[in-house]
């Protein structure tokens, strides 16, 4: 694999991730509007948000229970997954190159994304 088709493919990563991240938070926005739509703000008393929309597992799992708030959640974890997703696939394709410098810059680059994105 040369660096052009490198570029190539990373770019076209970004861009179906970004249009599939903005694809799921409008869906989700949606189907939260269409089923909240007559409730008045309640902005009175900060209660903050509840555990299945805090962690990245239990996001997955309450999508997949049919959990209509998380939809949204779920979009903007696939946002945030998008560069980590692109750094690993740029060190793959640098480690293949045999580009030693770029690998383990990009190498170095996936653990800090790994673990601030995780811990």
């Amino acid at each position: 694999m040369n660096e052009d088709r490198l570029r190539a493919r990373l770019a076209r990563i970004m861009l179906w991730g970004v249009g599939l991240a903005a694809a799921v938070m409008i869906v989700g926005g949606a189907i939260f509007l269409a089923h909240h739509a007559g409730l008045t703000p309640g902005d009175k008393k900060f209660t903050g948000e509840p555990a299945d929309l805090r962690h990245p597992v239990a996001i997955f799992k309450a999508v997949l229970q049919g959990n209509d708030d998380c939809f949204i959640q779920l979009g903007v974890l696939l946002l945030l997954l998008n560069p980590l997703v692109r750094v690993a696939l740029a060190a793959w394709g640098y480690a293949a190159q045999r580009d030693r410098l770029y690998a383990g810059v990009a190498t170095f680059v996936f653990a800090v994304l790994v673990v601030s994105y995780f811990v």
